[in-house]
C-alpha cells in the first residue's frame, strides 16, 4: 500500500466513507459531515499511527483540506 492509498484509508475509517476515488484535494469539513473537532484529532491520530510521525500543533491547526495533510505529512518525510 503506498502512502497516498494509506492517507485515503485514515479518512476513509476516521469518517466512514464509502469510496476513496471521491476523495479529492479540496475536500475538507465542509465536504465531509463527520469531520468535526472530534474527528480531526481521530484524524491525526491515525495519520501519527500510520506514517510513525508526531505532528506539531501548528501543523494540526493547518490541516484543512485534503491536500493540506499531504502536504503537511510530507514535511515529516512521508513521500505522496
Amino acid at each position: 500500500m503506498n502512502n497516498l492509498e494509506k492517507i485515503n484509508k485514515v479518512l476513509r475509517d476516521v469518517f466512514d466513507l464509502k469510496i476513496t476515488e471521491d476523495i479529492n484535494d479540496d475536500m475538507g469539513p465542509d465536504e465531509i459531515e463527520a469531520w468535526d473537532s472530534l474527528g480531526h484529532v481521530e484524524l491525526i491520530t491515525g495519520l501519527e499511527e500510520v506514517f510513525d510521525i508526531s505532528l506539531d500543533v501548528v501543523d494540526i491547526s493547518r490541516m484543512y483540506t485534503v491536500g493540506g495533510i499531504k502536504k503537511i505529512v510530507g514535511k515529516y518525510g512521508v513521500e505522496i
